[in-house]
């Protein structure tokens, strides 16, 4: 390796950290490994693509200011098509190669398949993609966490919104995947405590819908609100099309997957504003909304340093796995520092134990986490002129 000035100075920063690092560090290998499936290709390739940058400028950032505990990590990424046994055997691949000290999954179904198997030796802290409801399990799932709320909780959010406008009818549509079924029974039950009526409950494929019918079904029920699920890209824009297309005037909403900025710009652009007044629940602040939110000022800054023509604007998508990544890290850090053994049950034991935590930025409020999720969430609103997300509610506690 060309030695420079630059890797000078890191090498000889990691070297004095490791020097003066807990005993437990020192024992440890010669880096911390963590490990990833992204969808790069299939139908949610579009995600895939927009997390990457999160894994790595993480490991750049974190190896540039002398790893944590003195060494530094190591990032490994594999494409996984969105096929959960694709996602199952890069998981495997990755821990055969070495001790794995972080992993994060591609889907709800592969989190719901390598779940049950991660026992023993092959336990490993493990975030996603996913906002299961089935992973704010510590008792079924101890190793798993989510950077959020889960799909159970963002719909109740929405419902609760509905509910505080006065509304009485809602659908639900959603795709044939554990992603888009999972909040379901839950929001039935939720709408009716909040006396909303289920007019309709629509299944659709995640890619490639038959939007037409989809859409006179939803022209028959007629409702209030329309809530999608389980979609990334291409379905959930084409319904909203379809409908507008159709003269319906339900005002539909979405979860974390169907908020993304850029997406919502892209069907602008190509398609005119009728995403204009789409509404959703995001865990997050927006990246642009940078007003007390020192962690998003910093990474911006780091953007800008590695790439002079970055736009300014990170993805809500990439924003969820970085945080990923940061969840672990704060909970590295504090294992290290109180001198224990970096293994899965410390790590999460760690992570059970946040309450209170100033996320930079991330969350507008206080952070606790319980039951390995963060239940909070604000509803946003599309301006198809401003091209930007604005808040219509205060930050929801769940």
């Amino acid at each position: 390796m060309a030695l420079n000035r630059r890797t000078l100075l890191k090498t000889g920063a990691a070297l004095t950290a490791a020097s003066m690092a807990p005993g437990i560090v020192r024992a440890e290998g010669a880096h911390w490994r963590v490990a990833a499936s992204l969808p790069m290709t299939g139908p949610f390739a579009t995600a895939g693509q927009l997390v990457a940058p999160a894994f790595s400028e993480f490991e750049q950032q974190v190896n540039d200011n002398g790893g944590i505990g003195g060494k530094p990590i190591r990032v490994e990424v594999a494409d996984s098509g969105y096929i959960p046994r694709n996602a199952l055997a890069n998981f495997q691949r990755a821990q055969a190669a070495g001790d794995l000290h972080f992993y994060y999954g591609d889907s709800t179904g592969f989190m719901e398949l390598v779940g049950p198997t991660l026992t023993g030796e092959n336990a490993v802290m493990m975030g996603s993609t996913s906002f299961a409801s089935a992973l704010s399990n510590p008792a079924n799932r101890p190793y798993q966490f989510m950077a959020g709320p889960t799909y159970e909780d963002q719909f109740e959010i929405l419902l609760r919104d509905i509910a505080n406008k006065g509304g009485k009818t809602v659908a639900f549509v959603y795709s044939d995947t554990e992603f888009g079924r999972d909040p379901i029974e839950h929001g039935r039950q939720v709408a009716a405590e909040l006396g909303i009526d289920v007019v309709l409950e629509e299944v659709t494929r995640a890619e490639g819908a038959d939007i037409e019918n989809h859409v006179t079904k939803l022209a028959q029920a007629n409702p209030e609100y329309t809530i999608l699920q389980g979609y990334v890209t291409g379905v959930w824009p084409q319904l909203i099309g379809g409908a507008r297309a159709f003269g319906l005037t339900t005002q539909f909403m979405g979860t974390f997957w169907g908020m993304e900025k850029i997406i919502a710009d892209r069907v602008t652009e190509q398609a005119g504003p009728f995403l204009d007044g789409y509404q959703g629940v995001m865990p997050y602040r927006y990246f642009y909304d940078q007003d007390d939110a020192p962690f998003y000022q910093e990474l911006g800054a780091f953007k800008r340093s590695v790439n002079p023509g970055f736009s300014g604007y990170v993805t809500a998508w990439e924003l969820e796995g970085r945080l990923c990544l940061e969840l672990w890290k704060l909970c590295m850090e504090r294992v290290i520092e109180a001198d224990k053994e970096v293994t899965p049950d410390n790590l999460m034991a760690e992570l059970g134990a946040i309450r209170n935590w100033d996320s930079g930025g991330f969350f507008g409020a206080p952070v606790d986490v319980v039951d390995n999720k963060i239940g909070q969430g604000r509803v946003y609103r599309y301006d198809a002129e401003t091209r930007l997300y604005n808040p219509v509610s205060d930050w929801i506690q769940v």
